[in-house]
């Protein structure tokens, strides 16, 4: 079952409906209110698997210990080593060991052993959730908090499954807060919902079953004008599902008195690489910087290190996404990019902005065909069938097209977030109008099935 069909169907509609009513029944007692929380959050996972919850568990409490180690050996090697250990270990067992052994397979002529182990559901982002808190405690940042403090920390249902990625000096407050929690902006968590719902049910299920997967899978029976055409599609499906879901989980973490990371900034509108990654995904960009690129060495020893770190660091989000070599050649794409645009930057050449937004947009579509392309074959073909593209045919007028939109992209996001702001702004008598009015374009307008959370899988 896909891990997000329990966050979208009708049922799970129902419970929230439930549980949102209990919950806010012991509002005058936080902590009841966590536990509560924190069961809701268990039994989402167990509901997929028993052995997740097992190993959720299991890892909350060796994080635990970890972090009392941290805290009485502040700074230690060890404790470093052992954060990684745990970590690195994690994903190693659960989405690297057949990539792992394929390499030694290559190299060595050797055939190490591999366990069949399910991915647990949402382990990539308690994981990193984990990095967060241990980090903070060795750097002195933060004391250990009580393991059911933390296991709602790492659990928290509505970024469990895809995210955003949450920092613990930011979490573990609103976890810990001995005030009574209130809901946060109710007609903009509604509204947000709302407009999840749109997003992931109509514009993206719609973009993934009329021009997106038909292509992908056999992409040498479409033509280049059609092919072209899927990759702006997936460009725009990715965006709509993967915000859409932001929305979702930061309209009900409002509405249970939790604010989550800011996650998407219309990042079409970069016009550059670096602008793109300072919008998409904020909350993995910025962990990746502040964990990955900075250790590194960041910027401090030099242009050429800085740029190789910069490179390592992509190639990390990239593995982060999937343990193949599509991944990889995805993270590189941006690794590359980021590389040739500080360079660009140092020369300090200047171009008209709609131009820059166009040639970021391509460069990004292109990546996201070893994104989207379950093989490196597959991802191959479409490129290939890209490579026979008429410019003064059906392509061109596509090209064309595109180029126009992504011209009056800022007007129009400017427009959108205005009526949206409205919307918020309304008197509850009218809200309900608006907010039936979304749900209705998205439930009866959208295909048919409950789509799927893209990030999910990750």
């Amino acid at each position: 079952m896909d891990q997000a069909v329990s966050l979208l169907s009708i049922e799970s509609g129902l419970c929230f409906i439930l549980f949102f009513s209990v919950y806010w029944s012991l509002c005058w007692s936080p902590r009841l209110q966590n536990i509560l929380l924190l069961a809701g959050s268990y039994g989402l996972v167990a509901s997929f698997s028993p052995w997740a919850l097992y190993v959720l568990f299991g890892y909350t409490l060796l994080v635990y210990l970890l972090g009392l180690a941290a805290a009485i050996w502040p700074g230690r090697w060890w404790v470093t080593a052992a954060v990684l250990a745990l970590v690195l270990g994690g994903f190693y067992l659960f989405k690297y060991q057949e990539l792992f052994a394929a390499g030694v397979q290559a190299t060595l002529g050797l055939s190490p052993p591999v366990l069949q182990l399910l991915v647990p559901i949402g382990f990539s982002f308690y994981a990193f959730h984990s990095v967060s808190y241990l980090v903070s405690i060795n750097r002195r940042e933060l004391d250990p908090v009580p393991p059911l403090d933390l296991a709602l920390y790492l659990a928290f249902f509505p970024s469990l499954v895809a995210g955003p990625v949450n920092r613990a000096g930011e979490m573990l407050p609103q976890i810990r807060t001995t005030a009574m929690r209130q809901v946060l902006e109710p007609q903009r968590a509604l509204g947000l919902i709302a407009l999840a719902l749109v997003k992931v049910f109509l514009l993206s299920g719609w973009l993934g079953s009329q021009w997106v997967d038909p292509v992908f899978e056999t992409p040498g029976n479409f033509t280049p004008a059609q092919i072209l055409l899927a990759v702006y599609g997936y460009s725009l499906q990715i965006y709509f599902n993967f915000s859409g879901y932001t929305h979702l989980v930061t309209g009900i973490a409002l509405l249970l008195g939790f604010r989550l990371p800011v996650n998407f900034d219309v990042p079409y509108v970069a016009r550059n690489l670096r602008e793109f990654w300072m919008r998409w995904h904020i909350s993995l960009s910025t962990f990746i910087r502040d964990y990955v690129y900075i250790p590194l060495g960041g910027n401090r020893r030099g242009a050429w290190l800085a740029t190789l770190n910069m490179f390592l660091a992509m190639l990390v989000s990239g593995l982060w996404h999937g343990a193949s070599v599509n991944f990889l050649i995805w993270g590189a794409l941006h690794g590359a990019g980021l590389a040739a645009y500080k360079l660009y930057a140092r020369l300090g050449w200047t171009g008209p902005a709609w131009l820059a937004r166009v040639l970021t947009f391509h460069y990004v579509a292109l990546a996201w065909i070893f994104f989207r392309s379950t093989s490196l074959e597959g991802a191959l073909d479409m490129l290939n069938g890209l490579s026979a593209t008429d410019l003064l045919g059906d392509s061109g007028l596509l090209l064309l097209a595109c180029s126009l939109a992504l011209a009056l992209y800022p007007q129009t996001v400017a427009l959108l977030r205005g009526g949206f702001a409205a919307t918020t702004h309304l008197p509850w008598q009218f809200y309900p109008l608006p907010f039936a009015l979304f749900l209705a374009l998205a439930i009866f307008a959208a295909p048919s099935g409950v789509p799927g959370f893209i990030y999910a899988g990750f």
